[in-house]
């Protein structure tokens, strides 16, 4: 399936440059393929580094002085190797960090329900939760202008954005379809945020036309980021993590809070997993204030839930969707229409791209 392999590229790319180096004890973090069947040691299955250094520092660090137990970290996050080892019932990952509109497609299935007696599902902010996923934690996509060519008369909405006559210049979007472009489209073309699901699609490409010929269709993120510092574009649509990096290097841009689209990974754990009750309290673990805001920091990611706060520094606090000014602008995405929808959406866009 096309989904799994821009599912998977995406998000390793997404995060690799975000957050702060850590060093990871070797007693907490070994590298390694195997699940182990008495349960002392949980496979944990992410991005690689270093962002899975700062889920093994947040997460697993505290859990393995709390329990004993420890992890091998395993990578990258593949969907269908995932289905392969579930379908041949050789499953080696005990935990896995994927996408939340993956969790829609696959639980049941290739993923295990979760037990909300172990888990605490409250924790976590309403529409979020699926039977088989919960958050991990959540990324913004924002729309940052230049301050050197809109300085004395900024953008104010995500319409603005799409306004080449009021606002001309070079545009960026994300090399990923599904977190936030068609979104920002459709409330930019007036949709009420209530009325957003399920996506207008025909709407939201006649909306994209607007700015196609002034916009990089970014092939990675690292691309966004340096286009950023390099001052290659006046506006884009950028993930907050990769932002923050370029107002670390001095990009010279700053966020419009109107409408953000807010996406998030979940921690799940593959159907037949050896290691299933460990893994369980892994999550709950994992869902802990302090552990969240500890990943939030390192990651330059947001925890949660928006009452949890991060030792964040003056960028990400900048960036920060949850800050009490901002809340309002916050728009969830709805991981189980991307589920339902991706494939087909994924072959519009690129048919629409090369048209």
């Amino acid at each position: 399936m096309v989904r799994l392999n821009i599912s998977k590229t995406g998000r390793t790319a997404r995060f690799a440059a975000a957050g702060l180096a850590v060093t990871l004890a070797a007693t907490a973090c070994s590298i390694g393929n195997a699940s182990d069947d008495k349960g002392n040691t949980l496979t944990f299955v992410s991005t690689g580094a270093p962002f899975q250094d700062y889920q093994a520092e947040a997460w697993q660090k505290p859990f393995t002085a709390e329990t004993g137990v420890k992890f091998r970290n395993d990578g990258p996050v593949d969907e269908a190797k995932m289905k392969t080892m579930v379908e041949a019932k050789k499953v080696t990952w005990d935990v896995v960090d994927t996408s939340a509109a993956a969790t829609a497609q696959y639980c049941g299935k290739y993923l295990e329900k979760l037990d909300f007696s172990i888990i605490d599902k409250s924790k976590f902010p309403p529409g979020t939760v699926n039977d088989c996923g919960v958050p991990a934690f959540f990324y913004s996509t924002i729309f940052m202008y230049s301050t050197e060519k809109f300085g004395s008369n900024p953008p104010t909405s995500i319409a603005d954005f799409f306004d080449v006559k009021k606002y001309p210049g070079k545009r960026v979007v994300p090399p990923e379809i599904s977190v936030g472009l068609l979104e920002a489209a459709l409330l930019g073309d007036g949709v009420p945020q209530d009325k957003l699901y399920p996506l207008d699609l025909d709407r939201a490409f006649k909306k994209l036309d607007q700015i196609k010929s002034v916009t990089t269709f970014a092939k990675t993120y690292g691309q966004m980021q340096q286009m950023m510092v390099d001052k290659q574009i006046d506006m884009g649509l950028m993930l907050n993590a990769r932002a923050y990096q370029a107002l670390k290097a001095g990009a010279p841009f700053k966020p419009v809070w109107d409408k953000t689209i807010v996406n998030w990974d979940d921690l799940v754990i593959p159907k037949g997993s050896k290691n299933k009750e460990n893994a369980m309290k892994f999550i709950a673990s994992a869902s802990g204030d302090e552990q969240s805001a500890k990943m939030a920091q390192l990651a330059s990611v947001l925890p949660i839930k928006e009452s949890i706060q991060p030792k964040f520094d003056q960028y990400q606090q900048q960036l920060n969707a949850y800050a009490p000014e901002r809340k309002n602008s916050i728009v969830r995405s709805d991981s189980v229409w991307w589920g339902q929808n991706f494939d087909r959406v994924t072959e519009r866009y690129t048919a629409w791209l090369s048209g």
